[in-house]
């Protein structure tokens, strides 16, 4: 891997974007590459990130076939010289996994990855708090054996569940996480998939994250998987993250 810098301006960019190469985006009728370009120029954007699946042991085992992947990017990337564009992947953590992901990408040519969880030990017992299994899952991917640029979606599950994710009920496991992030300078991913509110992560939780000493402003990601969706909701969080990183 050759990540980007961590200083490297993202901004006017959608930074989590799924195309046809993600079996769910794939499934529900993903434009082709340059569709995606296309909409991003449409949008007023100055560039994207494409950050397709790779959630080892799902997906009846389906593997993006990388060949055609950087290949297709590239492809697009010569042809669309007026957009900044990187090529990534949303590599989703799963400890029983850990290391047959790891083996997957570490050396592949990225430049950007996600860092998310999507799989998740079930609660341990009927009273354990609903989040606090996913957060534990997220703590430990944060020591993974790969580089990685941003914390993906935090807060994923409040999509799927109709409970929120208090920062003081998690305070314990969501100031470790901070830590580690502003420890070894890692991106916090502000999520738009949805209607807006709430946002993930949530404000308690960036305000923490600034309090900590958190100086790199969390970067926008749609999470898009199809084009309608790429650069949803961005002007209301980048206003809405410019008061709290103001």
């Amino acid at each position: 891997m050759k990540l980007i810098p961590n200083a490297t301006d993202l901004s006017n960019m959608d930074c989590h974007i799924h195309s046809k190469f993600s079996p769910d985006a794939n499934a529900c009728g993903a434009d082709e590459p340059q569709k995606i370009a296309d909409t991003v120029r449409a949008n007023g954007l100055r560039g994207f990130i494409i950050t397709d699946h790779i959630d080892v042991g799902h997906w009846d085992g389906y593997i993006i076939d990388f060949d055609k992947y950087f290949s297709s990017w590239n492809r697009v990337r010569d042809d669309n010289p007026d957009l900044t564009i990187y090529i990534g992947l949303e590599v989703g953590y799963e400890q029983k996994y850990e290391r047959e992901t790891a083996k997957l990408v570490k050396d592949l040519p990225l430049e950007y990855v996600i860092n998310s969880v999507h799989y998740y030990p079930a609660p341990t017992h009927a009273d354990e708090p609903p989040f606090l299994s996913y957060l534990n899952a997220i703590r430990r991917s944060l020591d993974v054996d790969y580089e990685f640029s941003t914390i993906g979606h935090i807060g994923f599950l409040e999509r799927y569940r109709n409970i929120a994710m208090n920062y003081e009920t998690y305070r314990d496991i969501l100031d470790d996480i901070i830590k580690v992030a502003v420890a070894r300078g890692i991106r916090i991913e502000e999520n738009t998939n949805g209607a807006l509110p709430p946002h993930q992560p949530r404000e308690e939780f960036l305000r923490a994250y600034k309090a900590a000493g958190g100086e790199i402003k969390p970067v926008l990601g749609s999470d898009a998987h199809i084009s309608d969706k790429i650069g949803q909701h961005f002007k209301e969080a980048s206003e809405w993250l410019n008061k709290i990183f103001e």
